[in-house]
């Protein structure tokens, strides 16, 4: 599975959970639901802008978007490396 599927089941999954339909959580993020449709079935990837949006509307951490079962779980280290490297790049596209 690519980044972009991944991201996108994730991010299905977590919309679900929090009762959000497309065209509201479209709204919230301020995207058309085309574009999160898109993301959502990995057509689209995120920008660091709105995967800082996402994460705060989901109420979720970034690098949860990108974590599959399938892959070995992650240590708090692992999960320490992944969030200070997003979060350099949200600082670098902001």
């Amino acid at each position: 599975m690519n980044i972009k599927a991944i991201f996108g089941n994730n991010l299905h999954i977590y919309r679900k959970q929090a009762g959000l339909s497309q065209e509201k959580f479209a709204e919230y993020l301020d995207i058309s639901t085309k574009h999160l449709s898109n993301m959502e079935t990995g057509k689209a990837f995120v920008s660091a802008e709105l995967l800082e949006k996402i994460s705060e509307i989901l109420h979720v951490s970034a690098a949860a978007l990108f974590y599959t079962p399938q892959e070995k779980s992650a240590d708090e280290s692992d999960w320490s490396k992944i969030e200070a490297i997003l979060s350099e790049e949200i600082e670098k596209a902001l």
